[in-house]
């Protein structure tokens, strides 16, 4: 078996309802994805020709698209704090 592990980053804000501190109030973190995939240790397992299992371009790209175009930047607020507090407005930077 081999392996490979590609590590993203990415910034989100929310804000936790109901909790009695500063916790909800809108705040920021910055999180680290772990992406890691696993093939056979063989030449089944690699792209054909290749010796790799995966194309990191075309990791980062699935990943950009499904999970970070998503979540960076953004800020991710529960259904439930939106009903007691309403959408924050829109600011440009």
């Amino acid at each position: 078996m081999i392996g490979i592990t590609k590590i993203f980053r990415f910034e989100t804000a929310h804000a936790i309802h109901g909790y009695a501190g500063p916790c909800a109030h809108i705040h920021g973190h910055s999180y680290e994805l772990h992406v890691c995939i696993a093939g056979n240790n063989s030449d089944t397992g690699y792209i054909e020709g290749t010796g790799i299992i995966f194309d990191f371009k075309e990791l980062k790209a699935l990943v950009n698209e499904a999970v970070i175009s998503k979540l960076d930047h953004k800020l991710v607020l529960s259904r439930k704090y939106i009903a007691a507090n309403g959408t924050p407005p829109a600011r440009p930077c």
